[in-house]
């Protein structure tokens, strides 16, 4: 009775071992978990659009070389010209330092009427302004090779900087490329992670840049009348104390001035919080985050309130710091008080919880 009972329960056992699924003999072929995933597909995004960045600055790099040609050429005509000029403003020169021209002068006392004296007269000044404009087209021709000159130099700068900024962004490319696939080599769902990178890669280019890019334009125009509407009301301006001239504005307000501009900015929300900024909306299936922070930007004229991103997101995904700069470069996103308010400049800027403080100064 025993034994048969002893081995119904190893039936029972073996039974049930083969009904489980067979354990993996070590972590590589394993399924990833959704973190790893996510990290995964995260890759991919920041891959596709630094590959983008890459691109552009091999474009730009053509670009600069092609305009170091031309310069280069203008700069050989130009040199040309210069010569030509120099010639003749040189003779010109010399006519007057020598005294060839006295006798010129020496001609208006040989006139016998007051008729020949007219004629002597328009006769000089046909030579003067010859001489002149002899003169002034050297000088021109020749302050023209200097600024092709400095054209060819500054665009052998930005050549410079953009190669380097193109070997860096190649490298970080290529780790990022190897890192991805070496990782996806060892996922048994490699292929479907795969697919989620090209799905998401092609929503963001599909529909998560063109809404972006229309936020952004609409935040733009939004701040850049912004002093107008402080302005309008004392509540957000106080002029009280000459020494401490402020402007104040909650986030509460400033969405509220936000929805007035814009009905795509009424899907955007931004939260003050201390020392930055965030700032989220949906519409339809794009989700966007944004956090950065008004920071002062001084110029000589007049300064300027600047929003700066410091990160950007799609659908939970962060896009690169490649990506930000070039949205930043077609978007500014600030605004001048001192185009509203001649006498108003700004000195400093104060992000607080729920607030932000613009402290202003007069000037004259």
């Amino acid at each position: 009775m025993t034994s048969k009972l002893t081995a119904t329960l190893v039936f029972i056992l073996l039974a049930a071992q083969l009904a489980l699924p067979p354990a993996t003999a070590s972590a590589e072929g394993a399924a990833p978990t959704d973190t790893e995933t996510q990290e995964l597909v995260q890759k991919g995004l920041t891959i596709f659009e630094i590959d983008k960045e890459v691109a552009r600055l091999n474009d730009q790099d053509a670009a600069i070389g092609e305009q170091i040609k031309q310069n280069e050429s203008n700069i050989d005509k130009q040199k040309g010209q210069v010569d030509s000029t120099r010639k003749h403003a040189g003779k010109i020169l010399r006519a007057y330092y020598t005294g060839e021209r006295d006798s010129i002068w020496m001609m208006f006392f040989s006139v016998r009427s007051f008729t020949d004296a007219l004629r002597m007269f328009e006769y000089w000044q046909m030579i003067v302004r010859n001489d002149h404009h002899a003169l002034d087209t050297y000088t021109d021709s020749v302050k023209k090779l200097t600024s092709l000159q400095d054209d060819l130099t500054k665009s052998r700068t930005k050549l410079q900087e953009t190669k380097a900024n193109y070997l860096t962004q190649r490298e970080r490319l290529v780790k990022l490329q190897e890192e991805l696939d070496r990782q996806l080599a060892a996922s048994a769902q490699a292929e479907a992670i795969a697919s989620q990178i090209k799905s998401l890669n092609d929503d963001w280019k599909e529909k998560g840049v063109p809404v972006v890019r229309e936020y952004l334009d609409s935040l733009s125009q939004a701040f850049r009348e912004l002093p107008q509407f402080l302005a309008k009301d004392s509540k957000y301006m106080d002029l009280s104390n000459p020494k401490n001239l402020l402007i104040q504005m909650g986030d509460t307000d400033f969405n509220n001035y936000l929805y007035g501009k814009s009905d795509l900015l009424k899907h955007l929300s931004f939260t003050f919080e201390e020392g930055y900024i965030t700032a989220k909306g949906k519409k339809d299936d794009v989700d966007i985050a944004i956090e950065g922070q008004f920071t002062l930007v001084q110029q000589p004229d007049m300064n300027e309130v600047r929003f700066t991103v410091n990160k950007l997101q799609f659908n939970g995904y962060q896009l690169p710091d490649t990506t930000i700069a070039d949205f930043s470069k077609d978007f500014q996103l600030g605004f001048i008080p001192k185009k509203f308010i001649s006498q108003l400049d700004v000195t400093q800027v104060e992000m607080r919880k729920g607030l932000i403080v613009v402290k202003l100064k007069l000037s004259l």
